[in-house]
Formats: structure tokens, C-alpha cells, sequence
């Protein structure tokens, strides 16, 4: 591959506090195989100014000024800064995580685009209720410049098989254009290794106490959607049952959980300055938790598996993918599973350490499956064909 590649998204590539650090990570280990040459900063002059004007305008009109970031005044802007970023960084293609990135616009001035995206935007105002307060016809008029982006692009990626579904069912696209890799996790594959060196997995105490409860790992800022509830409700029908059990959660919380028996909040954490406590508290969880009702992909149990840390899930989204991937590193709840029916699963696994034991087992073998190096590998073999 001759073409120099870059990666976009809604913001500073560069920066890993941009959407989770997804694209920091790929750019990263994308340099480093040789990949991808360039991350786009698509951050806006002027763009506060802008979007007032916008709403102004909505409002006269008697909208809701509500999309600013869906609407074609902001999307030219974002394309003309797209190539100016592609002359500077001297690139011909960009792979896209921002769904409205013009591809049209940049083919005009002979630079491909391709995507790598986690939903879709039909099902992102769908599933997120958006849709009952965003403008109605800039989600309309959204949905029309996304189809048309997928239909100009050099390639589409998902993230996860319900992605790539939605594109052939809701968006027309011939499958033979889409492709599916599961992404790595969003942690310093540098600071993964350094950690990890040539040790084995640890193991869990053969029997939960007071002192040393069950550890459920939780995080996320969307802690309702995340299923943290009813997680929560799981955990307390376990301390019923004679198991000890708390969960450890990152991420900025509600009252009622941060004061909850068994919770412990360690608040937020800012992996680009606290990355050794953010690895660390990881580490210390015997499962990583994401009992999401929706999920478009999912990060936090690829970070968890990365650490070699077994996960279990509830069958939304992408978190199937990534249950797929861990195989009997992780434990696959139906997707709109009760508190009973968590509780009795973490109850059985508590309750027999080996399996506990295996699952960590499997994965630390697994673990290197979900670093951002796999990923970028299965890029390349795609961007060859």
C-alpha cells in the first residue's frame, strides 16, 4: 500500500481524551506497523460562534435548536478543514470514525475516504432517544449525508456484526463492501507490556469474605444505559446469599451510589495523567461488568480483557462480538437478564473458585487478542485486498 492513510474523527485524533481514545490508539499502532501516517485535528475555529448563529436561526424558524453537529453548515466546515488537514499532513485517504465526514467533498479533491464506526446513525437516534428532543429534519437530513458518505467510500469498517447488518438491512449497502474488526483496547499498548511482563495470572482466594469481597469492575459515563442498576441490585441479592460482593466503579456517579454499601466509587480517572491507577484498579477486579441495555460497541471489557481480566455481559450490541472473541473468558447474559438471573450467574462462579481460576486463565492466554496491534494487522490485510 503506497497511499498515505490517516485517521478522522469529530475532533483531535491526536488527543486521547477524543471519543474514549479510539482514535489515538489506532493512530498510534497504526504508525507503528507502518499503517497510518496521520492523525486529522478536525477541531473548528469559531465554531461556538457558528453554532449560536445556527440556533438563532432554528429558533426564529420555530425548530429545535438542537444537531448543530449533524447540520451542513457544520459538516462544509469540517469538510474544507479535512483537506486542509490532508495537504499539511500530506495524506490520500482517511478512515473516518465521524459517520458525516464528506466523503464526496474529499473525493472532489482526490482524497478517499473510508470508515471505521461503532453504530450507525439511524440506530444512534433511535436507540439513544434522540430523536424526541434532536431537530427532526437535520436527523433526516443526517441520515440522507451519511448514506451518501458509505456509498462514496473507498471501504466500510464496523466495529462490531450488528453494525454491518444495519448498513445491509436499513442502509441498502452490498455486504460485499462492508467488512467487521473488533477494536482493541483503549490503553497504552506500551504501558500494557511494561505492566504485564512475562508473569502469569493471578488467582482468586478460594473464598469471598468481608475483607476480601467478590470485585465486579464497572465503568462508564452513561452509567444508567451501562446497566450499573441493576448491577447493583444483583450485587445486593449476592450479600443476601452469604457472598460477599461490591462493585468497584470508575466514572462520575449519583448520589445513591457513591454512598451504597456495596459500591466503591473511586470517582473519574483521566487515563492520559492516572493511567497506572486506572490499570490498577482493573486489575484489582476479579470480572469486569458491562450488563448494558443498549451498546453500540464496548470498551470497557476489551480493556478489561487486555489485562487479562474475564468479563461478563449482557447480549447488547457489540458486547456479543466481544464475548465471541474472549470465549470462556466470559460469561454472555441475555440482553435484558434481571437482577436475579446476574446475581445467581456471579453467585455460581463465586462459589466455585476453579471456575473462577479457569476463566482468568483463559483470559490472560486471550489477552493479546484485543490490543490495538491485532486489530491494525486486520486493517492492513483489508486495505491489501
Amino acid at each position: 500500500m503506497n497511499q498515505r492513510l490517516g485517521v478522522a474523527c469529530n475532533g483531535n485524533s491526536e488527543d486521547i481524551g477524543t471519543w474514549s481514545g479510539t482514535p489515538h490508539c489506532l493512530l498510534h499502532a497504526g504508525r507503528q506497523y507502518g499503517f497510518l501516517q496521520g492523525g486529522l485535528d478536525l477541531r473548528l475555529a469559531h465554531a461556538a460562534g457558528l453554532r449560536f448563529v445556527w440556533q438563532a436561526i432554528q429558533l426564529v424558524q420555530g425548530r429545535k435548536a438542537r444537531g448543530f453537529q449533524y447540520c451542513q453548515a457544520f459538516l462544509d466546515k469540517l469538510g474544507k478543514k479535512a483537506v486542509q488537514e490532508c495537504r499539511r499532513l500530506d495524506l490520500q485517504e482517511v478512515i473516518s470514525h465521524y459517520q458525516l465526514l464528506p466523503a464526496r467533498y474529499l473525493l472532489k479533491h482526490s482524497i478517499g475516504t473510508s470508515y471505521y464506526i461503532d453504530t450507525t446513525l439511524q440506530a444512534l437516534f433511535a436507540t439513544h432517544g434522540m430523536c424526541a428532543w434532536l431537530n427532526g429534519r437535520i436527523a433526516q437530513e443526517a441520515t440522507a449525508i451519511e448514506c451518501d458518505g458509505y456509498r462514496s467510500a473507498s471501504r466500510i469498517v464496523t466495529m462490531a456484526a450488528w453494525v454491518r447488518e444495519s448498513l445491509q438491512l436499513r442502509y441498502g449497502l452490498s455486504p460485499n463492501r462492508i467488512h467487521t474488526v473488533l477494536p482493541g483496547a483503549n490503553i497504552p499498548e506500551d504501558a500494557v507490556l511494561q505492566r504485564l511482563g512475562d508473569r502469569g495470572p493471578s488467582a482468586p482466594p478460594d473464598r469471598f469474605t468481608l475483607n476480601r469481597p467478590l470485585r465486579l469492575g464497572f465503568t462508564g459515563k452513561d452509567w444508567k444505559r451501562k446497566g450499573l442498576p441493576r448491577l447493583v441490585a444483583a450485587v445486593e441479592l449476592l450479600n443476601r446469599a452469604g457472598v460477599p460482593a461490591e462493585v468497584v466503579a470508575i466514572g462520575s456517579l449519583p448520589r445513591q451510589y457513591r454512598r451504597h454499601g456495596n459500591v466503591h466509587a473511586v470517582g473519574l480517572i483521566d487515563k492520559a495523567r492516572e493511567l497506572s491507577r486506572f490499570m490498577d484498579i482493573l486489575e484489582s477486579c476479579d470480572l469486569g461488568c458491562v450488563p448494558s441495555h443498549e451498546e453500540p460497541m464496548g470498551i470497557a471489557p476489551l480493556e478489561f480483557l487486555r489485562l487479562g481480566v474475564p468479563i461478563v455481559c449482557t447480549a447488547a450490541g457489540g458486547l456479543i462480538d466481544v464475548c465471541e472473541a474472549a470465549g470462556s473468558a466470559s460469561i454472555l447474559l441475555r440482553k435484558d437478564a434481571t437482577p436475579e438471573e446476574i446475581a445467581a450467574r456471579l453467585q455460581n462462579a463465586a462459589r466455585n473458585p476453579s471456575t473462577l481460576q479457569q476463566m482468568r486463565v483463559a483470559a490472560w492466554e486471550r489477552k493479546e487478542y484485543f490490543s490495538w496491534g491485532r486489530t491494525v494487522t486486520e486493517l492492513q490485510n483489508i486495505w491489501a485486498n
